[in-house]
């Protein structure tokens, strides 16, 4: 009983991005990772430079209520205690199967590549996914944020605390799709409430749904197929969940409200989850809902989903937006919108680039995206 007391005590009192625990994943060595880059990107691949290390961090964090609650990431980093590195956060895109993360999965082919090259590569895998149970934050702006704050905080404590590794203190966010989005929450956050405690030297969101409650909707309503029908009931029952907006039988289908009880418990993946859905995404919605939702301005869901756009402030920090003209995903105009607003809002340091259209969709823009944006932090 003293056991669980002590532990309980711990728990209420821990600090956000305090580290609950470290566990050593893997090692991979200059040839090794060589020849996984060379596979992998071919005449694209770099010169890796180090052996690299990995781990898995578990660390503190907040809940969308504010909370206490434990989420993990992992943290990768060179082979050499004579030079200092930055810390690049990479936060990944759309994922519902909570055990397809990095921290279950070990290196993946960006892990790999940015590790080898010098920086100390961290990757949260947010709540809802890796250890946490909580059912997926999807799109919400202030959890998605701190998910990745306390994330930056408990791998600065581990590069403080540890004989293996030496951060120069600049910090570099980056991320695509959802992570796109999830890079610039982090960024927001970091400016305007903990300006003080990281050296952000710059973010590169790349193909987010910054504005959910114009572009995406108008996207979602405009019944078309969607080749990832998944997205919808994701961000809604995330919305009902954590917004207490009712019963899920109160805006869907009975079929699929009956379905969305379990289907986003991670458990489940996303293909599994589309092959039980229309391709048309809005149709598991109850018709009046839609009505209702496509008509009320002031439909609650639209509220809400105004408070989590990211287009309407004025980043300082230097940020790069990466977008594809072709994206059928989540549309380029995501991206034009903040952009525009940005300047507007008297922001200098922003820039947009833009993938061209015959280069192809979301998932083969991507490419292009990552590599730009690496070779704009190399420089």
């Amino acid at each position: 009983m003293f056991k669980y007391i002590l532990l309980f005590i711990s728990f209420i009192f821990c600090d956000q991005g305090e580290i609950i625990s470290i566990e050593f994943m893997d090692s991979m060595t200059v040839e090794e990772v060589q020849n996984d880059l060379n596979d992998t990107f071919g005449n694209f691949a770099p010169e890796a430079q180090y052996d690299i290390h990995l781990y898995k961090i578990i660390y503190e964090t907040i809940d969308p209520f504010g909370n206490p609650t434990n989420a993990s990431g992992i943290i990768s980093f060179p082979d050499n205690t004579n030079q200092a590195f930055p810390i690049l956060s990479f936060q990944h895109g759309t994922t519902v199967k909570r055990d397809n993360v990095s921290s279950e999965n070990g290196f993946n082919p960006l892990s790999l590549w940015l590790t080898s090259t010098g920086y100390i590569y961290i990757e949260p895998d947010f709540l809802g996914l890796g250890v946490s149970e909580l059912m997926h934050p999807y799109c919400l702006k202030d959890p998605s944020a701190w998910s990745v704050i306390d994330m930056l905080r408990a791998s600065s404590q581990f590069c403080i605390e540890s004989n293996e590794i030496q951060s120069n203190d600049e910090i570099i966010l980056a991320g695509y799709s959802e992570g796109g989005y999830v890079t610039m929450a982090a960024h927001m956050i970091m400016e305007q409430e903990i300006m003080d405690e990281f050296n952000l030297l710059v973010s590169f969101p790349m193909a987010g749904p910054y504005d959910l409650s114009g572009v995406m909707v108008d996207l979602m309503l405009d019944f078309q197929p969607y080749d990832e029908p998944f997205y919808l009931p994701y961000t809604v029952v995330s919305y009902i969940t954590y917004y207490e907006m009712g019963d899920l039988n109160q805006y869907f289908l009975p079929e699929y409200a009956d379905m969305f009880e379990y289907l986003f418990n991670g458990n489940y993946s996303g293909s599994y989850i589309n092959s039980l859905l229309p391709d048309i995404p809005i149709e598991v919605m109850l018709p009046d809902v839609i009505e209702d939702f496509s008509y009320n301005m002031n439909h609650p869901l639209r509220i809400y989903l105004s408070e989590n756009d990211l287009w309407d402030w004025a980043p300082q920090n230097d940020m790069y937006l990466f977008h594809g003209a072709g994206d059928e995903l989540v549309p380029y105009e995501n991206s034009l919108i903040a952009f525009n607003s940005f300047i507007d809002n008297g922001s200098e340091n922003i820039y947009l680039y833009t993938v061209p259209e015959e280069l192809g969709g979301h998932q083969e823009a991507a490419v292009y995206c990552l590599i730009s944006a690496y070779q704009i932090s190399e420089d």
